[in-house]
């Protein structure tokens, strides 16, 4: 991806939508779409979005091994959780959807 992107509010998003998918598929260039000050998103090509993903899966998968080792060098106690979202919180990980 590339390190610069643009920012539109919505209505001019939506009369650009076609160029916006061509160049965020084409040229892997993400635009912030925004609706208010608060109501944000970014419009990004499936191939990075699926790249985002699997990076996100690999640093959870590091995070999971490392506090696994942390067990086994005795500096973290085995925990029991209630919830998974407990657990993810111990983590410090965001919970899957």
């Amino acid at each position: 991806m590339t390190a610069t992107h643009d920012s539109l509010g919505i209505s001019e998003a939506r009369s650009q939508l076609g160029t916006l998918v061509a160049r965020a598929v084409h040229g892997h260039q993400p635009t912030t779409i925004s609706r208010s000050t608060t109501e944000r998103a970014v419009l990004i090509s499936e191939a990075d979005y699926e790249e985002l993903l699997r990076a996100r899966r690999e640093l959870e998968a590091g995070q999971v091994t490392e506090a696994i080792a942390a067990h086994d060098r005795g500096e973290r106690e085995m925990m029991t959780y209630d919830s998974k979202e407990a657990l993810y919180a111990d983590l410090g990980l965001p919970i899957p959807q």
